[in-house]
């Protein structure tokens, strides 16, 4: 429940007008509401820890892909995805995750993917973060 809150604050931030108070609802455009979709389906069928992984593999590949335009999308996200997963960790539904998150990178267009993707990581990463303080705190 934690990375869903930071991750809506964050994609408000992101969608937001510069001008608009930091508590002003932010309507999120089309694209950016069916990847939040799509990528609540993938953390469901995968777990969440492993989404985390994909997550990330996610936006190393965009970022190799944006960098050397000689590679095609797909071979970025397949070696991004063997250096996370090693050839025989069976990871359940990893080829259809895969799939899906090319689809919503092709919806959104390339500049909009990255600074999502970013969003979603660091929303993950602030939500493990207080996960930890709030466990710290009990001991």
């Amino acid at each position: 429940m934690c990375f869903r809150s930071e991750l809506d604050r964050r994609l408000s931030r992101l969608y937001a007008d510069p001008a608009a108070a930091a508590d002003e609802w932010v309507e999120l455009p089309h694209d950016a509401q069916a990847a939040w979709a799509l990528l609540g389906t993938v953390s469901s069928l995968t777990g969440h820890k492993v989404f985390v992984k994909i997550a990330r593999c996610a936006l190393a590949a965009h970022q190799r892909y944006l960098n050397e335009q000689t590679l095609s999308y797909a071979l970025c996200r397949d070696t991004a995805l063997r250096e996370t997963f090693p050839e025989g960790e069976d990871v359940a539904y990893l080829d259809w995750a895969a799939v899906v998150i090319e689809a919503i990178r092709i919806q959104m267009g390339d500049a909009a993917f990255g600074p999502y993707l970013r969003c979603v990581i660091e929303a993950e990463d602030a939500s493990a973060a207080r996960h930890a303080e709030r466990n710290a705190a009990c001991v």
